[in-house]
C-alpha cells in the first residue's frame, strides 16, 4: 500500500493595496513590457545611463574639420583687425594729445569709438579662436 503524498501548499496570495493606493489601469504598464515615454518606468525597470566616456556628442553638437578651420581664420583675422582698430583709435589720441599739449594748448580727441570696437573685435575673435581650438 502506498501513502497517500501530501498536496503541495500554496501561497496565500499577497494582499492588494486599497484601489485608492493603485495606479489607475491607464497608468500601469504591462509586467513585460516598459512604460510609455510620457510616464517615467519604474526605479527597478529603469537601465543604467552610459558611462560618460561612452558617451558621444549628438550629431548637430559635433564639428566637422572644416568647420574648424574656418572659425581659426575668423578668429585670428578678428583679433588681427581688432588690435588695428584699437591700435589706430589709440594713435589717433595720443597724436592729438601731444599736439594739444604743447605750449599753444589746443584741443585733443579721445577716439573711444575706434578703441571700443577693437576691443570688441579683439574679445570675438579671441573666443572665435579658442572655440577652434576645443
Amino acid at each position: 500500500m502506498t501513502e497517500p503524498q501530501p498536496e503541495a501548499v500554496q501561497p496565500p496570495p499577497a494582499p492588494t493595496p486599497p484601489h485608492y493606493q493603485q495606479a489607475p489601469h491607464y497608468q500601469q504598464a504591462p509586467h513585460n513590457q516598459q512604460a510609455p515615454h510620457n510616464q517615467q518606468a519604474p526605479h527597478y525597470q529603469q537601465s543604467a545611463p552610459p558611462a560618460p566616456h561612452e558617451q558621444s556628442a549628438p550629431h548637430y553638437q559635433q564639428v566637422s574639420d572644416e568647420q574648424r578651420r574656418i572659425w581659426d581664420t575668423k578668429g585670428k583675422r578678428g583679433m588681427g583687425f581688432g588690435a588695428a582698430w584699437f591700435l589706430g583709435g589709440l594713435l589717433i589720441t595720443l597724436i592729438t594729445y601731444s599736439n594739444a599739449s604743447g605750449p599753444s594748448g589746443g584741443v585733443y580727441i579721445v577716439a573711444w569709438g575706434p578703441m571700443l570696437y577693437g576691443a570688441y573685435r579683439l574679445i570675438s575673435g579671441y573666443f572665435m579662436f579658442k572655440k577652434s581650438q576645443q
